[in-house]
């Protein structure tokens, strides 16, 4: 145990009587602080290892200095503290780029940040307004954007600019912004809802009098709320009269998402108790995703009974109302959830979803009615960090669209398991279900119950392979000892054979073992396909018996000469070898390749 584990029973000793919450979660506490430690321990034998490495590299080129690249990589791949990295470097008598090391986090701050700029609006350069900014705004007497009509639907809003940003700053009185320019434009009232609370900003248009602009993302910074976008006809220009125009039908698919995340989190906590905490969400027009804190993995029992939960709500058709109230009286409701470490303005709105399903502090848009969410699919369940889950969910048309390829997928599993036992091929069957399986859209829950009917139905098909392949062996078995008793009647001193044996190796010892047996001075080779005439794995395993050995003839050269013929590899002794090739069209000539070596290698009659 590490050092922290150690003191944890001291410390929830003398402060549990006034946190009583310690003694509660106190085997919690135990086994995350464990996990930590060991982790840490992991983290810090890797960067240590990898830093004696670059040490013994540096010193070798004549240098004191790590390189800002290399301090980087042991910080951001090896997850290696920075001050860790000076201090070994200090004891090792040298000294770290410090001035490198910061040039590339923030490179790498630059890449990520422009990734999802980019990603947020359409490949175009993403505006933003940082405090420089909105002092100016203020001080030019520009108020703050009126958004309470983002709560509205269906509403084309007259308005009017009051700003326009662009990557050089804010056009100055009289300036125009033309087609195809990238800016961001300030109005003094959006019905745009912009981005927040893991609900992605909506899209749409803004109308004015000579030009069309195309809303891509919507910010918000210090109040004024930024329509980013870009000018597709006419000019633009400070005061100009602008009617907003959202696009309500990707809002549509995305309010049923985000109420049903409110529904999700009820339900969690109803499934795995109040330990259950939001960690972050993200709604938009295709998924909700929902983080949380928890453990483990969540059993398919568990899944399944979130997922129902979330679907009767949906059939239940529960009224989803909203209300703003100031932020102490909401912190007395019961029940209410907020996400941890989030600051809620004063006053706060409140969304309720029916009589106890879930209330909680939100500002995003949502239905009227959780019957309009209409289905609702639980597609995956994952880890994201040490102590963090996350559920990805679909609602709708997509909902609907996973719901009928899991029940078409279930009558295809269902098909199959009527299959007899005995089919040729019936684990490969199942096989080609399961990699289908894995590959199709439907819900979690009942990929997990079809993954473990299908590895059922390929058991079978296994199980009744191996059968088959035993009563094979024992056939093929009796063939072999009768050809080797009549190639030691011969007089032959080597022999080739072609053994139905598939690619079983237990199967080849057997071979061997008769072969030891019956002839023991003989050189023999066996050679088996996987499938008969299917072209594809191919077996060959070799004995060679001392005396042949003095004469020049090896086991394993003359497998290797054997499947040079095919691709394949082999390795041994030169007593005993085997080897394989992944495909075989041509198994003839395969042993006719190894008939060539033996007869060169000896006298003998083959």
């Amino acid at each position: 145990p590490g050092f922290f584990v150690k003191v944890v029973p001291s410390v929830i000793e003398t402060f549990g009587q006034y946190y009583p919450e310690l003694v509660k979660q106190k085997e919690t506490i135990l086994e995350l602080i464990n996990e930590e430690e060991v982790a840490f321990s992991t983290m810090l034998a890797r960067g240590i290892s990898y830093f004696t490495d670059l040490e013994e590299e540096i010193k070798k080129a004549g240098s004191k200095t790590v390189g800002g690249d290399k301090a980087f990589y042991l910080y951001d791949t090896l997850g290696f503290p920075f001050d860790l990295t000076e201090q070994m470097a200090l004891e090792a008598g040298m000294n770290v780029d410090s001035k490198g090391f910061q040039n590339q986090m923030e490179e790498q701050k630059k890449r990520s940040r422009d990734a999802r700029n980019a990603a947020k609006s359409g490949g175009a350069t993403r505006l933003e307004l940082i405090a420089e900014q909105t002092a100016w705004l203020a001080n030019n007497d520009i108020a703050i954007t009126d958004d309470e009509a983002k709560y509205e639907w269906d509403l084309d809003l007259s308005s009017s600019v009051t700003a326009i940003y662009t990557e050089d700053g804010f056009l100055e009185a009289g300036a125009k912004a033309g087609p195809g320019d990238n800016v961001g434009l300030i109005l003094d009232k959006s019905a745009f809802y912009a981005e927040a609370g893991g609900q992605e900003a909506d899209v749409g248009i803004i109308e004015l009098e000579t030009a069309k602009f195309n809303v891509m993302d919507v910010q918000v910074f210090g109040g004024y709320v930024l329509h980013t976008g870009v000018i597709e006809d006419g000019e633009i220009h400070v005061g100009a009269p602008a009617t907003c125009k959202v696009d309500y039908t990707k809002r549509r698919d995305i309010a049923p998402n985000h109420s049903m995340t409110h529904v999700l989190n009820g339900a969690l906590r109803q499934v795995l108790g109040d330990g259950v905490d939001q960690r972050g969400s993200l709604c938009n027009d295709e998924k909700l995703r929902f983080d949380f804190s928890h453990k483990k993995a969540l059993t398919n029992k568990q899944l399944r009974a979130v997922e129902e939960l979330c679907q009767q709500s949906i059939l239940s058709s529960e009224i989803v109302t909203s209300e703003v109230m100031p932020l102490a009286e909401a912190q007395e409701l019961d029940g209410v959830r907020a996400v941890f470490g989030e600051v809620y303005p004063d006053p706060v709105r409140v969304v309720s979803i029916g009589s106890d399903t879930s209330v909680e502090f939100c500002g995003g848009t949502h239905i009227t009615n959780t019957a309009e969410a209409e289905a609702f699919a639980l597609v995956e369940e994952t880890a994201v960090a040490k102590g963090v889950r996350r559920i990805s969910a679909v609602t709708k048309s997509l909902a609907k669209k996973a719901i009928e390829e899991g029940a078409a997928f279930e009558t295809k599993v269902a098909e199959t398991e009527k299959l007899s036992a005995e089919i040729d091929g019936l684990d490969k069957t199942a096989g080609a279900l399961r990699k289908e399986l894995d590959s199709g859209y439907m819900s979690a829950v009942l990929k997990a119950d079809l993954r473990a009917r299908i590895e059922a139905i390929q058991k079978t098909g296994v199980e009744a392979k191996k059968r088959a392949l035993a009563q094979r062996v024992d056939i093929v078995l009796n063939v072999v000892n009768e050809q080797l008793h009549a190639a030691v009647e011969e007089g032959a001193t080597s022999l080739v054979l072609n053994v139905d044996i598939g690619a079983d190796s237990k199967a080849s010892q057997k071979v061997m073992k008769a072969a030891q047996t019956i002839a023991p001075n003989m050189a023999f080779m066996g050679i088996s396909e996987e499938e008969q005439g299917s072209g594809g794995k191919l077996m060959v395993f070799a004995l060679v018996p001392e005396a042949l050995m003095e004469s020049g003839l090896k086991a394993n050269e003359w497998v290797s000469a054997t499947l040079e013929v095919c691709g394949g590899r082999g390795g041994g002794k030169p007593g005993s070898a085997q080897g394989q090739a992944p495909q075989c069209d041509d198994v003839n000539a395969v042993i006719a390749a190894s008939e060539k070596f033996v007869s060169e290698k000896t006298d003998a009659v083959v």
